[in-house]
């Protein structure tokens, strides 16, 4: 079942933690009886079908990660998201993660009590995602199929002459907005301002599913 994770977030845990994982691919199904098999050697270690159906090499990286979650299971949730993995925990469990996974940490965010009665679409934090940016732009599901080819190279270049405001970095909505491939079934992209949204919904609106608001501390 999938969670609902601005409820995880600010209910039962007030840090997320977010590192780039793709070696993460491997831990799926994250079952503890799936972990297991991995840390006692009886995955193949050349080749393994992560979540997402790639092909990825099953390293030493994927067993510490298996080992952490294993043995913190009942302190922390997270979930695995195309090459990063987030983590929902308590401030003492974040701590060790970012120490456990330095080279791969990517952020942080904290929940402070004033945001707890935010509205569906808005995340309260202490830090921007990257420093700076207000909004996450989501993209639907069929965007491909909804956004013509005329729409969308007009949503690239507007989000590349505008590279200061927005940022894409989200490899698989990249490769379709520049038109390397032809389908994108989820994602998501940033703006720093409200006035970057008017002009994206006049391009694509009907392949925009939502905004997110980050509300700063």
């Amino acid at each position: 079942m999938r969670k609902h994770h601005n409820k995880l977030y600010f209910g039962k845990y007030d840090h997320k933690t977010i590192f780039k994982m793709p070696y993460a691919n491997v831990l799926y199904p994250t079952t503890d009886e799936h972990l297991y098999s991995i840390l006692k050697g009886e995955q193949d270690d050349t080749k393994f079908h992560g979540f997402n159906g790639n092909v990825v090499k099953l390293s030493d990286d994927s067993k510490r990660v298996a080992s952490f979650i294993l043995a913190n299971r009942k302190k922390l949730n997270f979930r695995i998201q195309q090459e990063s993995v987030l983590f929902y925990s308590d401030k003492k469990t974040a701590k060790l993660l970012v120490e456990e996974f330095w080279d791969d940490w990517t952020g942080s965010e904290s929940v402070h009590p004033k945001f707890s009665n935010l509205g569906k679409n808005t995340v309260g934090c202490k830090r921007l995602p990257h420093g700076k940016y207000r909004f996450q732009v989501h993209l639907k599901k069929n965007v491909h199929q909804l956004v013509s080819s005329s729409e969308r190279e007009s949503l690239w270049q507007f989000l590349k002459r505008n590279k200061k405001q927005c940022l894409v970095s989200n490899k698989y909505v990249l490769d379709y907005l520049n038109g390397s491939h032809p389908h994108c079934y989820s994602g998501y992209f940033y703006v720093s301002e409200e006035k970057m949204l008017t002009p994206i919904y006049m391009i694509a609106q009907k392949g925009v599913d939502k905004v997110i608001k980050f509300e700063k501390e």
